[in-house]
């Protein structure tokens, strides 16, 4: 219940791109992504659209959940005093792969290929990030979420 309850405060700050989010903030939206994205897909199959690509019903979930999603991990590098601008690197470098990735020939593919790696490393460090523990200081993009609460 703990991940629906949460949810539920995220959403309410939907579009909230200024403040903090903590760690628990952040990965309890992330589970509730995945559970409504799985939902979604278990849907589009029971209708007859279920595939490798999403269906109606997950694609509208996830065009849905997009703006949530960016604003609690902007949220959530504030939180540790970093810009929601480093986020935008990795979402070029993901948006741009199958683009890199669909020239033909040999040395093309091998530069598709240390593209990848790269895009990879960039999103390791992301989670990285997204993984460290936020300062129970303010700084400057407000007041910890977590200052005055026990659990953590």
């Amino acid at each position: 219940m703990i991940i629906f309850e949460s949810a539920l405060h995220t959403l309410k700050k939907y579009a909230d791109f200024s403040s903090r989010a903590s760690r628990s903030e952040f990965w309890y939206f992330f589970a509730f992504v995945l559970l409504a994205q799985a939902a979604a897909r278990v849907l589009d199959a029971f209708f007859g659209r279920g595939g490798y690509l999403p269906g109606p019903v997950a694609g509208l979930v996830g065009l849905l959940l997009l703006i949530p999603q960016i604003a609690v991990a902007v949220r959530r590098l504030h939180d540790i005093s970093r810009s929601g601008r480093e986020l935008l690197v990795p979402c070029v470098m993901l948006a741009l792969l199958p683009v890199v990735a669909s020239f033909g020939g040999f040395l093309p593919r091998i530069v598709a290929l240390g593209y990848a790696g790269v895009t990879l490393l960039v999103f390791a460090n992301l989670l990285l990030m997204l993984t460290k523990a936020g300062r129970s200081i303010p700084n400057k993009y407000g007041a910890s979420p977590t200052a005055f609460s026990f659990a953590r």
